[in-house]
């Protein structure tokens, strides 16, 4: 199927090191600075990608982020690339449709949507608030309205599906 991976086990300390000298190497030797209060974001990351790209490429002017301005942020490349290593070297590729894509994909259109109107993640939005921002503040009060909207979405799409399932078997001895 491939080249065979030889399976390596890392401790979460080890990893930590090695990732946070490698960005303090990368840094230091890149002059690659994040600016003030970004985070690990996949919303507004693979935007800045995009940009960039397309910047480079196409004189097109759009904007990005100051963490991008010399180099692409390929934390999305690298996040993709990863998960298909571990899931290759795990054995756990497996193919198949999705059982409902509209619903998926519309849910994803809405959620990235939503984060670039925000504009920012909630890694982003507890930094920002961590400074003082007012946009984080108010972010915070947005994300909150939107978790308890959808724990009472679930708890009554959950509702609905029990009472469909105790209805199931009386309906099936009648019949």
């Amino acid at each position: 199927m491939g080249l065979p991976l030889q399976h390596v086990k890392v401790s979460p300390f080890n990893a930590g090191l090695v990732l946070g000298l490698g960005a303090a190497l990368v840094q230091a030797y890149f002059k690659v600075i994040p600016p003030v209060a970004n985070g690990f974001c996949m919303v507004c990351h693979p935007k800045d990608l995009f940009n960039w790209t397309a910047d480079h490429l196409f004189n097109l002017n759009w904007g990005y982020g100051m963490a991008s301005t010399m180099w692409p942020l390929l934390t999305v490349v690298g996040v993709v690339l990863g998960a298909l290593v571990a899931a290759y070297q795990h054995g756990e590729i497996h193919l198949r449709p999705a059982r409902q894509p509209l619903f998926y994909f519309v849910n994803g259109f809405l959620m990235i949507n939503f984060g670039l109107i925000l504009g920012a993640c909630p890694i982003r939005i507890v930094l920002l608030s961590a400074y003082g921002s007012y946009l984080g503040l108010i972010g915070w009060v947005c994300i909150g309205i939107g978790v308890l909207l959808t724990i009472r979405f679930q708890r009554w799409s959950a509702g609905r599906a029990v009472d469909q399932a105790k209805r199931l078997p009386h309906q099936r001895k009648m019949t």
